[in-house]
């Protein structure tokens, strides 16, 4: 019988094999050294499934940091996350290594001009003609973006549209409007990512 290597058997994270048996802090900190500028803006994301595809997606791209903008609870007004706390499950862990805030969706000003002080151009990420869109594939991003994103059923609000300095579109040519949201977030984060490389 052929020996078996069992030497990377002691860690179950979904890590690669560099940050294998690293504590989280750690891999964090090794992240921040590399880190894209790139920012993520999510307004009212109410499935678990797309607020940890989000973080997923944050992680895969080691973006800056990733600020959900969540709709108030009026049971709960205080709490931040919203109507409840997110299931952290589906992102695999990747919380752990990511910069996440969590704002109120009333908050946005105060999030975007704490943007615009930083440097950062904010594009606001949907389809409606009326805002003029351009296509993502053909937009030179500065360094420095933020992208927003609405939950799909409802989209983004008229007042983030009208605070951010632009829209981006994804060219589609199917038959549905849009795309699920953290589907859109990651190709964002691609198309960011290509332009922008990280050097380790």
């Amino acid at each position: 019988m052929a020996d078996i290597d069992l030497s990377r058997s002691n860690d179950y994270r979904n890590v690669t094999d560099y940050y294998k048996n690293m504590a989280d802090e750690a891999i964090r900190a090794d992240l921040d050294q590399h880190r894209s500028q790139a920012v993520s803006v999510m307004q009212n994301l109410t499935h678990d499934f797309n607020k940890a595809t989000a973080v997923r997606n944050s992680n895969a791209f080691a973006t800056r940091k990733l600020i959900f903008m969540n709709p108030i609870n009026e049971s709960f007004p205080d709490r931040v996350e919203g109507s409840k706390k997110w299931d952290r499950r589906g992102s695999v862990g990747t919380y752990n290594y990511e910069h996440i805030e969590h704002h109120r969706v009333t908050d946005y000003q105060m999030v975007f001009d704490t943007l615009h002080e930083e440097g950062y151009t904010i594009y606001a990420v949907d389809n409606i003609d009326e805002y003029a869109p351009q296509n993502l594939f053909t937009v030179t991003f500065p360094e420095k973006s933020a992208f927003v994103f609405g939950e799909e059923q409802i989209g983004l609000a008229d007042e983030l549209i009208k605070a951010a300095d632009a829209m981006v579109y994804i060219p589609q040519a199917g038959s549905v409007r849009s795309l699920n949201v953290s589907v859109a977030h990651g190709i964002v984060m691609a198309f960011y990512a290509a332009q922008h490389p990280i050097v380790k």
